[in-house]
């Protein structure tokens, strides 16, 4: 099978999972394109290979190749759910022993997130009050993260409720945006939030955020926003 690759974030991490052919021709040449404009934005990033067939020499230098590059630029390319082949080829060859490899992909995204230097300009944004935001949809996610800064508060962003609960391990938001009834694992959104945080106050966004007049909706949140974290928090 060709190289399949599909992308998400988690909060400030890239994750890209990886399924088929990492080999010689179109496959590297896409997977290195798609890196090396990531690293221009961001560092860090988990290559999750649970899905990868097979692997050849010019595939495994590409990797090495963009590890260097992700690591002069204060980063990293981590690799996680490796398969045997994958892990063999490696230890053949000694790389294991380079790259930093993890067995699940919730402990390569926290500590991709753990390792993060704040960049040229950042302690200020990092000082600000984070805030949590989970939602499937990238232009929710957008909208919000806008409103937020606005605010002088840290937008962090999940599109899923497991990747959120890592951003929960890696940078104790103040506050928590999301639809109650998203679920994971059986549970809904709610449900989770109130047994692994339960001193953070949740926002609801409920069904009609995304559909109602846009500016009606984000003033609103905002006014909720507000009595939760104070200006001067």
């Amino acid at each position: 099978m060709n190289l399949q690759l599909k992308s998400r974030w988690v909060g400030e991490v890239l994750v890209l999972q990886c399924a088929g052919r990492i080999v010689v021709g179109p496959e590297v040449d896409t997977l290195h394109e798609i890196v090396r404009k990531e690293l221009e934005h961001q560092p860090h990033i988990v290559l999750q290979t649970a899905e990868v067939t097979f692997i050849d020499s010019s595939g495994l230098g590409t990797i090495v190749r963009l590890m260097s590059a992700a690591r002069a630029a204060g980063g990293d390319v981590t690799i996680c759910q490796c398969p045997a082949m994958m892990r063999k080829a490696l230890t053949m060859t000694n790389l294991h022993n380079v790259f930093r490899l993890y067995e699940t992909e919730d402990d390569a995204i926290l500590a991709a997130l753990q390792a993060q230097r704040p960049t040229a300009g950042a302690p200020a944004d990092q000082s600000r009050p984070a805030v949590l935001c989970v939602d499937p949809s990238a232009d929710v996610l957008a909208y919000l993260s806008e409103l937020l800064k606005k605010e002088s508060l840290r937008p962090i962003t999940a599109s899923n409720l497991v990747d959120s609960q890592v951003l929960m391990k890696a940078r104790a938001p103040k506050l928590i945006l999301a639809n109650a009834k998203l679920s994971a694992r059986g549970k809904t959104a709610g449900e989770i939030f109130a047994g692994c945080c339960p001193g953070v106050p949740f926002v609801d966004l409920g069904d009609a955020f995304s559909k109602d007049d846009a500016g009606e909706a984000g003033a609103k949140l905002l006014a909720q926003v507000r009595t939760l974290i104070p200006s001067n928090t």
